[in-house]
């Protein structure tokens, strides 16, 4: 089904040079609706790690929504805009006026979307990208786009300024962090927290699974991307021969004008944003399948294996009855948002992240892959503190 290539996606890690397959789909957020759980109560009290909501404002949006029309050419139907959501968290987009089956609401080209041509493009880390995923396969071109995001994410915070960075409207939309309006994440949880809420719960085994590799990530990202935001901090100085970064595993040594520095210490702050990247990844991607006939490809054969991000169409809130369709264009890249049926003013545009009949997909995967529970009333935090029959054997009473 072309309108939802993104349910069907395969997101890949490297771990120990070693594509290890994860199976996602797209987006964040949750349409909510009310659905009746089998709940045991539980016989201590559950301490799920607390979260502080942050909302951000809405010109945020207003300003990706300015930066797509005016540097990528997108085209944005004039009745949708942006406000709080009303079938999920965070805000969400709507039409003002009644929208027909078929009509265009929105389509972002190519260079519009966050691929992995951005990556590979970037003039100081893009060669070393590159030499990632020729080592690691299709596996390496989700750290690759990952790494990218943190670098263009990390690098912006420095500068203070939004413009540094081509996609900086967009990144400032993205949840860096747990509680950006209100995402949850349990790549964003300690492992403590890990172990004392998920020990016992459907979740565990996947959720310790995910953040090793991203563990793993964060260490091969940090000898590739550091020496980018050292130098932008001033802590060593500009290399003479020019951007290229060396991969960890080469036993060529990095020439550095600068002071020596200890390349295996995390940087600060990029383990928090490598997580945010790949949260980002995890519930907001899309299937990227490549230009027909692009030359400048390097995965032709696997271009089923990428992922892309699309400005707009990552922040539809979920529904398992969407009201909208997306396609690529396969001879420009260009992706098409169209209203899937006849949809009436002031109605929230909302699309099927995977299918919640889906039986490789059940509710507490949602929760693994997106951070909630669909057709839930409930927060996951109660659905945890109850011991809900999503994350947990349902248990007889006697």
């Amino acid at each position: 089904n072309n309108n939802n290539n993104n349910n069907n996606n395969n997101m890949t890690f490297l771990n120990a040079g070693l594509s290890v397959l994860f199976a996602v789909g797209s987006l964040r957020q949750p349409n909510v609706q009310r659905q009746q759980q089998q709940c045991v109560k539980p016989t201590a009290l559950f301490a799920y790690p607390q979260m502080n909501t942050m909302v951000v404002d809405l010109d945020v949006y207003e300003s990706m929504l300015l930066w797509l029309r005016g540097s990528t050419d997108a085209f944005i139907n004039d009745a949708l805009f942006i406000e709080e959501s009303k079938c999920g968290v965070g805000y969400g987009a709507f039409v003002s006026k009644d929208v027909k089956e078929g009509e265009l609401l929105f389509e972002v080209p190519r260079k519009g979307c966050v691929t992995i041509e951005n990556a590979i493009g970037d003039p100081e880390c893009g060669r070393a990208f590159k030499k990632i995923i020729e080592k690691a396969g299709p596996g390496g071109s989700t750290v690759v786009l990952a790494a990218y995001l943190a670098k263009e994410y990390l690098v912006m915070l420095e500068r203070e300024d939004i413009t540094w960075s081509k996609i900086g409207p967009y990144l400032q939309t993205l949840p860096w962090e747990r509680g950006f309006n209100n995402q949850e994440h349990i790549l964003f949880w300690s492992d403590l927290e890990v172990e004392h809420n998920l020990k016992e719960s459907f979740c565990y085994t996947e959720a310790v699974e995910l953040r090793t590799e991203v563990e793993f990530a964060v260490g091969i990202i940090n000898g590739i991307i550091g020496n980018a935001i050292r130098r932008e901090r001033g802590e060593i100085k500009p290399e003479r021969t020019g951007g290229f970064f060396r991969l960890p595993w080469d036993n060529k040594e990095e020439e550095d004008a600068g002071p020596p520095v200890d390349k295996k210490k995390i940087v600060d702050g990029l383990d928090q944003a490598v997580r945010g990247a790949f949260v980002s990844l995890l519930t907001r991607s899309f299937q990227d399948e490549g230009i027909k006939g692009d030359n400048n490809n390097n995965n032709d054969d696997d271009d089923d294996e990428n992922e892309k991000l699309v400005p707009i169409l990552d922040m539809l809130q979920h529904s398992d009855v969407p009201n909208v369709s997306h396609v690529m264009r396969k001879v420009d890249g260009t992706v098409e948002v169209r209203a899937r049926k006849d949809i009436s003013a002031g109605e929230e545009l909302v699309n099927q992240y995977r299918s919640e009949q889906d039986e490789n997909m059940p509710a507490h995967r949602f929760f693994t892959r997106f951070g909630f529970v669909p057709g839930a009333t409930e927060s996951p935090r109660e659905l945890f503190e109850d011991k809900s029959s999503v994350f947990y054997p349902k248990i007889e009473q006697v």
